[in-house]
C-alpha cells in the first residue's frame, strides 16, 4: 500500500507512532505527491494520475503549502483507491425541505453547539459535517449531545442555552514520590500485537499496560487537576526570597526549559514561602517525624531533619533556614552564641543564669548591708 501526501514527512498532521507503526507494517508513503485523477480502463481502477509538488510559504500562514509542478504528472500504478482526504457535505441534497438551513464558510452545518440543533427546527447534526474532519472522540460526543436534544425536543422540554460546567466530584489524595524517582521514571513503551497479525487481521494493535505500568504512570503524573501552573512558587522564591531553588521550566508558558525537581534538595532552605504563596494547595510543607518535608503534588523536592530549642524544646526549623536568617538579619539584630536557642528559650537561659549567680545588687529583692 501506498500514501499519496501532498507535503513532506515533517508536515505530516500525524502522530510520530503511528507513522512508525505504518512503516514497519510495509506501508510506503509518496511525498510532494497531488493525486489529481483516477485513471479506470473498462470499468476497472487502473492508475492514480498524479503531479509533483514544491513547499511554498504564503502570506498569512505559517505552515508551507503545497504548489504542482507543471509538466511533472505521472501515473501512479493502483489495483484500489482508498479517498482519505478532506470532504465537504453535498449541499445539493439538502436544499429540498430545509431551505432554512444555515452554512458556515467551510460549508459545514451552522449548528447550537450546546443542543447540536441547525437553524432548522427539529433536525440536528453532529460530526464532520459540523466540525469539518475531527477525531472519532468528538464526532461521539456531538452524538451524544444531539441524542439528549432530541429526547428533549420530542419531549417538549426547553433547551440548555448553556453547556453543562464539570463538576469536581472529589479531590484524588496526592501519591508520594521522592524527587529522584520522579525524574527517573520514563514512558513505557506500549506493547504492539505481533507483527505479522497485525498486517492480516483486525485485532487490537495495542495490547495495553500491566498494572504494574499502569502504577508507574500514575507515580509520573504532574496533578494538572491540583497545580494551575501559575508559577507563583518560582516567582516568590526566585524573586522575593533570593533563593531560585525551584527548577520547574513546565511552569512557564513562554519560556519552557528543563525542569529537575532534584534541583531543589540542593538549594531550599525549607522556609515555606512556595507553600504559603500556593493558591491550590499543590505545593504543601509539613513536618512529620522530626523533618520538615516540601512537597509539590505529591512529589518529595527537599526534606531536612529540624532543630530544636535547647531550653524549651520549641521548632526552630532547619539548619539551613536558620543560617539563612541569620546571614539576613547579621547586620540588624546582635547575633548571640547559641544558634539552637529560640527567644523564648534564651530568656528562660537568661533568667536562669541570673538566679545561679545570685542577685543583681540594688536590684529587686536585694538586703541591705548592715554596719
Amino acid at each position: 500500500m501506498t500514501v499519496a501526501y501532498r507535503r513532506t514527512h515533517n508536515e505530516m498532521p500525524a502522530d510520530v507512532e503511528e507513522v512508525e507503526q505504518a512503516e514497519e507494517e510495509g506501508i510506503r508513503f509518496s511525498f510532494l505527491t497531488v493525486p489529481v485523477e483516477v485513471v479506470g480502463e473498462n470499468g476497472h481502477v487502473r492508475g492514480l494520475k498524479c503531479l509533483r509538488a514544491e513547499l511554498v510559504k504564503r502570506e498569512g500562514s505559517d505552515r508551507m503549502s503545497p504548489r504542482p509542478v507543471e509538466g511533472s504528472d505521472f501515473i501512479m500504478d493502483v489495483d484500489a483507491v482508498i479517498v482519505a482526504i478532506g470532504q465537504r457535505v453535498d449541499v445539493d441534497c439538502m436544499t429540498d425541505g430545509l431551505c432554512d438551513l444555515k452554512w458556515t464558510r467551510r460549508t459545514t452545518f451552522d449548528v447550537n453547539m450546546v443542543s447540536m440543533e441547525t437553524s432548522e427546527p427539529g433536525v440536528f447534526a453532529g460530526g464532520d459535517a459540523v466540525t469539518g474532519p475531527a477525531t472519532v472522540v468528538e464526532a461521539i460526543g456531538a452524538g451524544k449531545r444531539a441524542a439528549e436534544a432530541i429526547d428533549r425536543y420530542l419531549s417538549g422540554m426547553p433547551q440548555p442555552k448553556m453547556p453543562p460546567v464539570p463538576v469536581r466530584r472529589r479531590r484524588v489524595e496526592q501519591l508520594t514520590v521522592p524527587a529522584t524517582t520522579k525524574m527517573a521514571l520514563k514512558r513505557p513503551e506500549m506493547p504492539l500485537l505481533n507483527l505479522d497479525r497485525r498486517r492480516v487481521t483486525f485485532q487490537q494493535v495495542e495490547l495495553g499496560y500491566s498494572e504494574n505500568q499502569v502504577r508507574e504512570e500514575a507515580r509520573r503524573c504532574l496533578r494538572c487537576d491540583v497545580c494551575m501552573r501559575c508559577g507563583k512558587c518560582v516567582e516568590v522564591c526566585r524573586d522575593k526570597m533570593g533563593v531560585d531553588a525551584l527548577q520547574l521550566g513546565y511552569l512557564d508558558f513562554d519560556h519552557p526549559v528543563a525542569t529537575d525537581f532534584r534541583h531543589t534538595e540542593d538549594v531550599c532552605i525549607l522556609c515555606g514561602a512556595c507553600a504559603t504563596n500556593c493558591p491550590n494547595d499543590a505545593m504543601r510543607i509539613a513536618d512529620v517525624d522530626g523533618e520538615r518535608i516540601l512537597s509539590l503534588c505529591g512529589t518529595i523536592l527537599n526534606r531536612q531533619k529540624l532543630q530544636y530549642c535547647r531550653e524549651c524544646g520549641a521548632v526552630l526549623g532547619p539548619a539551613k533556614y536558620l543560617d539563612f536568617v541569620r546571614n539576613r538579619t547579621r547586620n540588624m539584630t546582635r547575633l548571640t552564641g547559641d544558634r539552637d536557642l529560640c527567644e523564648k528559650g534564651a530568656r528562660q537561659k537568661e533568667a536562669a543564669k541570673l538566679q545561679t549567680e545570685g542577685a543583681v545588687p540594688g536590684g529587686p529583692g536585694t538586703q541591705p548591708t548592715r554596719r
